[in-house]
C-alpha cells in the first residue's frame, strides 16, 4: 500500500502488462547539463524519464543466490522491458519530448553499483557526470536513510533472497540511455532486423 501511495504521489506508472516488464516509468525534468557519451545535450528542464524497477516482475532469486540460469532470465527481461519502451513511445504523442532514459543504479554498496554500472552498458546505458539539486535524486542524512529502508522493504517483501546490508548501504550512479539510441537498439527496426536474421536462421 505505501508503494501505491508513493506512486501516485511521484508519478511513476506502468507502460506495460506484459509480466516479463521490469521497468516503471516517471515523467521529470532533468536537473543540470550534460552530454550524454553519444553526442545528445541534455539541458536543465529538458523532460527526461526516470526508470523504476517493478519489484514484483523481478524474476525471483533462487535460494542458492544469482544463478547463471537467474542472471540469463532477467537478462531477458531486460531487453523485453526496453523493446515494450521503444514500443511504447512510438505510440505515446504526449512523450514525443523525452530526450532520454534515466536509471539511478541504487542497489547496494558503492561496488555493487559499479559493477551494475557495467552490467546496464551491455543494454546501451552509460554513466554520466550530473549535479543534482538537493532533494532530485540524491539525498543526504536522514532522508537518505529513510529511502534505504523503504528499499530494503520492497525487495524483502518481493524478493526475500536479494534482501541483505547491501541495500542498506545504497550508493547512487546514474546512467542514460538517449532517446535516438534506445529506437535504434530495441525500436521496430531492430525488431525487424531480428526477425530478419532469425528467418535466415531457418
Amino acid at each position: 500500500g505505501l508503494d501505491r501511495w508513493l506512486r501516485r504521489r511521484q508519478g511513476v506508472f506502468e507502460y506495460s502488462d506484459n509480466p516479463e516488464c521490469v521497468f516503471r516509468i516517471q515523467r521529470v525534468q532533468a536537473d543540470a547539463p550534460l552530454t550524454l557519451p553519444g553526442g545528445t545535450r541534455i539541458e536543465p528542464g529538458m523532460p527526461l524519464l526516470n526508470l523504476h524497477l517493478w519489484n514484483e516482475h523481478v524474476p525471483l532469486m533462487p535460494p542458492e543466490g544469482a544463478t547463471v540460469a537467474w542472471a540469463r532470465h532477467f537478462s531477458r527481461t531486460l531487453e523485453t522491458s526496453l523493446r515494450l519502451l521503444a514500443d511504447y513511445l512510438e505510440n505515446a504523442p504526449d512523450l514525443d519530448d523525452i530526450a532520454a532514459l534515466r536509471a539511478d543504479m541504487r542497489l547496494g554498496t558503492a561496488a555493487r553499483s559499479t559493477q551494475l554500472v557495467r552490467i546496464m552498458s551491455r543494454y546501451g546505458f552509460e554513466p554520466a557526470a550530473d549535479v543534482l539539486r538537493p532533494g532530485a535524486w540524491r539525498s543526504s542524512g536522514l532522508h537518505h536513510f529513510g529511502e534505504n529502508i523503504l528499499i530494503f522493504m520492497l525487495v524483502l517483501a518481493t524478493n526475500p533472497v536479494a534482501a541483505g546490508p547491501p541495500v542498506l548501504r545504497r550508493d547512487h550512479k546514474l546512467v542514460y540511455l538517449s532517446r535516438a539510441a534506445l529506437e535504434r537498439r530495441y525500436g521496430r527496426a531492430w525488431s525487424e532486423r531480428d526477425h530478419t536474421r532469425s528467418r535466415k536462421a531457418c
